[in-house]
């Protein structure tokens, strides 16, 4: 998973730091984005709202929302409360669009 020509962490961390070489840095950054979903509408959440209440909200397991929190560098657990911006990544992934309900 580390980029061409790096062997450890280290590599990684000089490889972002070497300003002269930018094209190295972009293919080093640049990962294939996955196609976004085809909209399945919208998606209201009331603030504050669980990870287990977004998995009901978005028929998946909740094992998986947070395996995708992971993914957006947010770590919870089942019961914890998420902000907007982390439940409209989500949801954003599967397809809604997320919107806070008043």
């Amino acid at each position: 998973m580390l980029p061409k020509g790096c062997k450890d962490l280290i590599d990684v961390i000089n490889l972002f730091q070497d300003k002269r070489n930018p094209t190295i840095l972009l293919k080093a950054v640049s990962t294939p984005s996955d196609p976004e979903p085809q909209s399945k509408g919208d998606l209201l959440v009331s603030e504050p709202i669980t990870v287990g209440e977004l998995a009901s909200l978005l028929k998946q397991k909740p094992f998986k929302i947070i395996a995708d929190l992971m993914k957006f560098g947010s770590f919870a657990t089942v019961n914890q409360c998420l902000g907007f911006e982390a439940v409209s990544q989500v949801a954003r992934k599967y397809g809604y669009l997320a919107k806070k309900l008043k």
